[in-house]
């Protein structure tokens, strides 16, 4: 018995010890795209960048025992296409299986009319830090495009190595999207209190270069920028092309039931799964805790099916996590921003919070160095408190 599981990230390795634990004895398949033995993504734009830790300091404590596992990682290989029981890879070899994890994660956006030229970098791979690191060794001028959670945290990580940073976000404020113009007010207030000079409300018209290297870059505005380097940070989209034509259902992701299921022995993980959560609806997550807390039920559940058991033992009903640090703040949020038709905000001096609520649920909150506040909340929306009795208690 075969299982596949395609994408070597966070998700896909811990689904292969996940698989260990459930006694599943047969053959695991690990394809791989990247190839440095698989690693922490969080350090690449904060610490990793800042040259705090090297790429040997932030490996997965269990991805160099992957062959203790029994697991056949193949590096520098990607699934190519989906048909049936069978994977092609992108060499044109086929592989059949029994069961296959969809992990492939997912990539960088890239701008219209965005140059192949030196100094322009995007951030996902260990490799695409490590050049970015080296291209911020000898710049002054470095300019972020987009203003979401890993573009900021670059501009953070330049700040503190003395370079010059500016951030062009085509939104009203940073972050509107993701947390909301009130969280997203604060992260920007902090980001020009060290110096960042924040431009909202326009985009990049052209990118200025000279020698194959980038120059200046200039906006709708016609204004222009020095920029010795540029940071393209406009967000991620699922790596679901290569199952085009199978039996797996794609909408801004691999559509999965609360157990992570698509189709028959085919589940998802991580990044890529947009799965329905039995207190937030369909949702997708691309956060770090989530991965590993989808690698427990996808092995749950497909061992159980692959032995002749139900195929939803497990659901994936953990309250999405995430967090981002910049400067000397810790942002937190807890639950599913998206869709939020109201919010609650706490800004006393003391506390600074949002609760953002859908209809009469609490479905996320979000805070600055208040962890206490993020967990009492998360066990909140856990709980299937509504609105009303969530603020009444706040």
């Amino acid at each position: 018995m075969r299982i596949v599981v395609a994408g070597g990230g966070l998700a896909g390795v811990s689904v292969c010890r996940e698989l260990r634990t459930q006694n599943y004895r047969g053959e695991i398949l690990l394809l791989d795209r990247d190839t440095a033995q698989p690693y922490d993504r969080p350090p690449l734009s904060k610490q990793l960048l800042q040259g705090l830790v090297e790429p040997a300091d932030i490996r997965l404590p269990y991805g160099d025992r992957l062959a203790e596992l029994g697991v056949d990682h193949r590096r520098g290989v990607a699934a190519g296409n989906l048909l049936n029981d069978s994977i092609t890879l992108d060499g044109g070899e086929e592989l059949c299986f029994d069961g296959l994890v969809i992990a492939t994660g997912s990539v960088p956006r890239r701008l219209p009319g965005q140059p192949d030229v030196e100094g322009v970098h995007s951030l996902r791979t260990l490799e695409d830090a490590l050049a970015l690191r080296g291209d911020l060794e000898s710049a002054q001028h470095l300019v972020v495009v987009g203003g979401g959670f890993i573009g900021l945290e670059v501009a953070a990580s330049a700040v503190a190595k003395g370079i010059e940073v500016t951030v062009v976000e085509r939104g009203d404020v940073p972050l509107a999207g993701a947390i909301g113009p009130v969280a997203g007010g604060w992260l920007t207030d902090l980001h020009q209190a060290h110096g960042v000079r924040v431009i909202c409300g326009t985009g990049v018209a052209k990118f200025v270069t000279k020698d194959k290297r980038v120059q200046e870059i200039e906006l709708d505005g016609g204004e222009r920028l020095p920029a010795d380097v540029v940071v393209i940070g406009v967000g991620a989209e699922p790596v679901t092309d290569w199952l085009a034509g199978s039996s797996v259902r794609v909408a801004d992701g691999v559509v999965c039931d609360a157990g992570l299921r698509a189709a028959p022995r085919i589940y998802a993980a991580g990044d890529v799964a947009r799965w329905e959560h039995p207190q937030l609806g369909l949702i997708r997550a691309e956060h770090w805790s989530t991965a590993a807390d989808h690698a427990q039920t996808v092995a749950v559940n497909l061992s159980s099916e692959l032995a002749g058991g139900p195929s939803s033992v497990r659901s994936a009903n953990e309250i999405p996590y995430f967090w981002t640090d910049q400067y000397n703040v810790k942002l937190q949020v807890v639950g599913c921003v998206t869709g939020h038709d109201r919010v609650h905000v706490v800004d006393d001096g003391l506390r600074r919070g949002i609760l953002y609520g859908r209809g009469e649920n609490l479905v996320a909150a979000l805070a600055l160095n208040q962890p206490a506040f993020v967990a009492r909340y998360r066990k909140a929306i856990s709980a299937g408190l509504n609105w009303d009795e969530t603020i009444l208690s706040f």
